[in-house]
């Protein structure tokens, strides 16, 4: 019986952003960036539970943020780690063991949509792991150490990640404890982690541009006028 959990690390500190509150519980139109994520999560019938990661500073606030807005889906709040690979093999050592799949999602991605959740997910269970990723707009330099250009990779070949990224649960929870184990914490995606330690397929599941990780102050803003489009099309309702 398939079983699908989700694991939403959401402990970093959001330096880029440079405002005293982390970037996660910046309020978009609103709503904390980090409840948009959570609540788009929860509306995917398939997601069984939700696993959110965050600095052991947050846990008291995130409590009573899940709590204030209903979210029954998120089953546990746990400590993250050091790094966001850290993070997510925390989360993903807490699921059931029942669990069939793992759906990593940042927490600072707070405009994806419960259809590009549903199709990574459908991915994912056709072809054991899957990542949400849009084509590259810009031409991609490869550079040397001084800073010269040395290789252009063909643009058509070329995929922004994002998330979520889907796969099957002992595959990604063995990609990750090897990774560990091998003292590897550069990996900046879980995707990367298959591919490096499992040599397994990843299928590309075409995103939006819209998915954007909330990061700068700019973000914000466009964020909001994103929101505000979905509002429009929607006539004024709820966002998608």
């Amino acid at each position: 019986m398939e079983k699908i959990w989700a694991v939403v690390p959401a402990a970093g500190i959001g330096k880029r952003m440079g405002m005293a509150v982390k970037k996660q519980f910046i309020r978009l139109k609103g709503k904390e960036i980090l409840i948009r994520t959570l609540q788009t999560l929860a509306e995917v019938p398939e997601i069984e539970g939700i696993l959110l990661v965050v600095s052991r500073d947050d846990l008291d606030l995130c409590q009573h943020l899940i709590h204030d807005h209903h979210i029954e889906k998120v089953k546990d709040i746990l400590p993250g780690g050091s790094t966001r690979q850290e993070s997510v093999l925390k989360g993903l050592s807490a699921v059931p063991k029942d669990c069939t799949m793992a759906v990593i999602h940042d927490g600072a991605r707070p405009l994806v949509t419960r259809q590009q959740i549903e199709e990574t997910v459908r991915a994912a269970r056709q072809y054991g792991g899957a990542l949400l990723a849009v084509p590259v707009k810009d031409t991609i330099k490869m550079a040397n150490k001084k800073g010269f250009a040395v290789q252009t990779p063909p643009r058509s070949n070329l995929w922004s990640a994002q998330t979520p990224q889907a796969f099957r649960y002992p595959d990604i929870l063995n990609a990750h404890r090897h990774a560990i184990v091998m003292g590897d914490y550069a990996c900046t995606d879980d995707s990367q982690i298959v591919e490096k330690y499992l040599d397994l397929p990843v299928k590309i599941v075409q995103g939006s541009y819209e998915n954007i990780k909330i990061t700068t102050p700019e973000d914000i803003s466009i964020g909001e006028r994103i929101l505000e489009a979905r509002e429009a099309q929607n006539g004024g309702g709820r966002e998608a």
